[in-house]
This record gives structure tokens, C-alpha cells and sequence, in this order.
């Protein structure tokens, strides 16, 4: 496959952002296809401040057939508790979480995404503030306990229903039929905090279910969650579902349609749950079928289970994992000694994705990161979608300073890159934490957000991704149908208590 290295154009000359701006009014000024990036690079912090400046450029390594397009820029330089993290997506909208809050984006131009509200009236550091979008209902996860230097009356996210007393964490739900006035309607306080969240659709019964994994690693398994479409106001705690011990749940993966299956990544493994009747589950109450320890079964030093989806007829398991919790370079050349007492050397099972059979846990393929990363560039294969095709089974991921990966798993043999845009290094002479912390595929382009700077957006032009099905929405851990044998969609059968 042919590749080219491409300096970005000058968007603005000099570029000077200061710590704790909130998102500067930078937009590309190309067209459509211009493959102009920001002309943004971060240097890296001297304490406590960091800045952007304007040479030397952005560069990405990266494959012909990925196109850049746009670009909407929110400036996180400086401190973890500001960066962008994941996106999720409904109609023409994409909705980015933050550390203080979250953006919602116009994506109708996607070569010129148009910030509708940067909200960040969550400014306590709550964590990563991963959202979840089902019609007029966000959710955000608040991961951090409120202890000290608590303001009076608590922290805020919003008004007052949104406030967070001293020792909780939980889950945010919002009105955001006015995007331009989210507006708080619940926080639900629950035991083991919420790092992630997984949206559960049931228009059957006109609720949100959402599976809630822990901000604790105490807690093995998910906490479920129960939000009325008509009353969001109304949103409970129902149950936590356990998983096992050593399976401290991160993200979890759920595929409805005739598959109805969930899969948690944590800890050194997975736990697979279901959600069919016939197996005596439901979406409000999954029943847990098996858990695999892979550091004890197959010998896999996993430590931080990270992330699980399904192949698009859910026969197929995904498993990710996030060595040193992302913060380091764990994508360099195997054999590199790293001097880490838990990762001694590099391995290719630190920088690789693990393909299960779903319904026993067998493994039956592995894929391991092509391109070494130096050891300036954090890296782990971080968040993922799987393409919702017919023909194929595609995955599109974000993985820090390896940037953006197109993976073919549809042969588990022959797994194969199939595109990429891998970004030099945020520093030429240290490790600074950035870069992509997710990228998905959604109706015809990839979104990426990026910790440091905002939210791209890219074209991908390989054969894999050919006739793709255009979704109402896109929440990355929820595939809502799934792909029969004979090729049918099959949406989501959702069911009752």
C-alpha cells in the first residue's frame, strides 16, 4: 500500500492559546477534500504551562486512502483534567465528552464541524465525562469523588439538580433538546462511581437503559441504570450486575438485534453477559453466561482491560487492553526495554487486539499494531467501532500517538490494516500525554477527537467500508442491530422486565 507523509497548510499564523482557554474560533478554511490540518503542535509542559505554537507543523504518516476534511478546535494543553475524550453521535450532531464538560458539534459540513456549545459547567475534575446520546437524553459520567475543597452546598454540574455532594460520583443525565441550554434533569449517585457508559435502547418500554462500569476497581461488574424517555427526571438506580473477582469492568460492548449479548472489558479479562429470554436475561437484568481470566487461561499479561465490541453479526468478540492506563509508550518495537517492573520489555500482546468466539471464549485471532511508536509517544489500542457493513466485519480505532487505524478482521487468519493516519510526535524531545483518544466510523466518515486540540474529521476511501448502513445514531460501546447470516439487519427486539 503506497503511503505519503503531508505537512498541513497554515490555518493561522502563530497560534497562541492560553492554558484554560475554552475553544478557540479556528476553522478550516479550505473546502470540502482540502486536506488542510490546524496548523497546531504542542511543545510540552514546563511548569505547569504549556502552549501552542505555530511551526512546527502538525505531520501525519498515513495512507492514500484516508482524507482529512475538517476541523473544530478545543485548546486542553496543559493539564489532563481539560482534554477531550469520547464521541458519540445522533442525526447530524456529534456530541464530544470532556474532562469539565462536553461539546455538541454541527457535523452537517464536515469539512467545517461547527461548535454549537461548549459546555463546561462541570468544571469540579470529574473525570472523563464520557456521554451517552439517545433522542433528547445525554448522559455523563462523573468519575472522581467530591472530597476536598467541596464549595458549599456541593460541586456544581449545572443547576442544582445536577450538584454532587461530598464522596459521590455517579451519572448525569441531561436534556439536550435545546442544545444550545442542556439542561440537568438527574444524578444519580452510584456505589462504585461511573469511568464509562454504555446506552441500552429499549423504545419498547420508552426508557434508556444504561450500564454504568465503575470509576473503582473494587467493584467487578456494571451498574444499571433506568431512564424514562418521557421523565428523565425520573432516572434510578436498579441493580448492579456482577462480574467476577480480578474483572474490574472498564468499558463495556453490547450488540442487541437477535444477538443480545454484552461483554465488559477489565482487569485481566472479560465477562460476557445476556440479555435473550432464553437464557433468562433481559436488557434491564442480563444474566452473566461466562468470564475469562486471560493473564490465568492463556498467559497474557493483562492488567487493564480496556475496551469490548462485537463483529457485526456478534459471533465474534473484541478485546482491548491499555497497558500503564494509556499514559505511556507501550507501542514500541517488541524487544524495547521499558524498565517497568509489571512491563519489563515490549511485547506484541501490549500493543494488539484479541478476537474471541463469543459464545465460548475461545480465542481465535489476534491483531498486533504494525508501526512501532517511539518512546515519546503514548500508546494503547484505545477506543473502537466496528463499521455497521453487510460484507465485511471493520473496525476504525483511536489509539493516542498512533493516531487513527482501519482494521480488517472479516478473515480472523488474515487480519489487515487497511488505513491509517499516524501523527509524528507531540514532542521531539519528551513523552507528553495526547493525542487520539478515540476515532469512529459513522454514516460515510471518521470522527476523531484529540485530547490536546478538538475534533477532526476524515474520509476514509477503501473498498472495506463500501455500503456501510447510515445510522440515526451512533453510541461507540452500542451496536443497536445485527447482521444475520443472510446478510439482513436485524434491529434491536427489545424486550420487557
Amino acid at each position: 500500500m503506497r503511503l505519503k507523509l503531508f505537512v498541513c497548510a497554515a490555518v493561522a499564523a502563530l497560534l497562541a492559546v492560553p492554558v484554560g482557554a475554552s475553544a478557540h474560533p479556528l476553522e478550516v478554511s479550505g473546502g470540502a477534500f482540502s486536506e488542510q490540518l490546524p496548523d497546531v503542535s504542542l511543545l510540552e509542559a514546563q511548569a505547569g504551562r504549556s502552549h501552542f505554537s505555530g511551526p512546527p507543523p502538525t505531520e501525519f504518516a498515513k495512507t492514500d486512502n484516508m482524507r482529512f476534511l475538517g476541523f473544530s478546535a478545543r485548546a486542553a494543553a496543559g493539564s489532563l483534567s481539560l482534554a477531550n475524550s469520547d464521541i458519540a453521535f445522533q442525526g447530524k450532531t456529534a456530541y464530544q465528552g470532556t474532562f469539565p464538560g462536553f461539546r455538541i458539534i454541527d457535523i452537517r459540513n464536515a469539512s467545517r464541524p461547527k461548535e454549537i456549545i461548549n459546555y463546561e459547567n462541570c468544571r469540579h475534575p470529574s473525570g472523563q465525562g464520557d456521554v451517552v446520546i439517545y433522542k433528547d437524553v445525554l448522559t455523563r459520567s462523573w468519575d472522581s469523588a467530591s472530597s476536598n475543597g467541596m464549595p458549599a452546598g456541593g460541586w456544581p454540574c449545572g443547576d442544582s439538580d445536577g450538584t454532587v455532594q461530598a464522596g459521590e460520583e455517579g451519572l448525569h443525565v441531561f436534556d439536550v433538546s435545546d442544545p444550545e441550554n442542556p439542561d440537568v434533569e438527574a444524578f444519580i449517585d452510584l456505589p462504585c462511581g461511573s469511568h464509562t457508559a454504555t446506552g441500552v435502547p429499549d423504545p419498547k418500554n420508552k426508557r434508556l437503559i444504561v450500564y454504568s462500569t465503575p470509576s473503582s476497581g473494587a467493584c467487578d461488574g456494571i451498574d444499571v441504570i433506568e431512564i424514562p424517555l418521557r421523565n428523565p427526571s425520573a432516572a434510578s438506580y436498579h441493580h448492579f450486575e456482577a462480574a467476577a473477582d480480578l474483572i474490574a469492568c472498564h468499558d463495556t460492548g453490547v450488540i442487541l438485534g437477535k444477538v443480545l449479548r454484552a461483554a465488559c472489558a477489565g482487569g485481566q479479562g472479560f465477562a460476557v453477559w445476556s440479555m435473550d429470554r432464553k437464557d433468562g436475561g433481559s436488557l434491564i437484568d442480563p444474566v452473566l453466561l461466562y468470564t475469562k481470566n486471560m493473564k490465568v487461561e492463556l498467559g497474557i499479561n493483562i492488567n487493564t482491560g480496556h475496551s469490548a465490541g462485537f463483529s457485526n453479526d456478534g459471533k465474534t468478540m473484541i478485546f482491548g487492553h491499555e497497558p500503564s492506563g494509556g499514559v505511556q509508550a507501550r507501542c514500541q518495537a517488541t524487544g524495547t526495554v521499558l524498565g517497568d517492573a509489571t512491563y519489563p520489555v515490549q511485547t506484541d500482546d501490549m500493543k494488539s487486539l484479541f478476537f474471541f468466539d463469543t459464545e465460548t471464549g475461545a480465542l481465535k485471532g489476534q491483531w498486533t499494531l504494525p508501526r512501532p511508536q517511539t518512546s515519546r509517544e503514548n500508546c494503547t489500542l484505545h477506543n473502537y467501532n466496528v463499521v455497521p457493513t453487510k460484507k465485511r466485519d471493520v473496525l476504525v480505532k483511536g489509539s493516542y500517538q498512533s493516531g487513527i487505524s482501519v482494521v480488517d478482521f472479516s478473515d480472523l487468519d488474515e487480519i489487515e490494516e487497511v488505513g491509517y493516519a499516524d501523527p509524528v510526535p507531540l514532542s521531539p524531545t519528551a513523552l507528553v500525554v495526547g493525542g487520539d483518544w478515540s476515532s469512529h466510523y459513522y454514516n460515510g466518515l471518521i470522527y476523531q477527537s484529540d485530547i490536546t486540540r478538538g475534533f477532526l474529521s476524515w474520509q476514509f476511501a477503501g473498498r472495506e467500508v463500501r455500503g456501510a448502513r447510515k445510522l440515526d445514531r451512533l453510541n461507540p460501546q452500542t451496536q443497536e442491530f445485527t447482521v444475520s447470516d443472510r446478510g439482513r439487519d436485524d434491529d434491536s427486539d427489545s424486550d420487557s422486565d
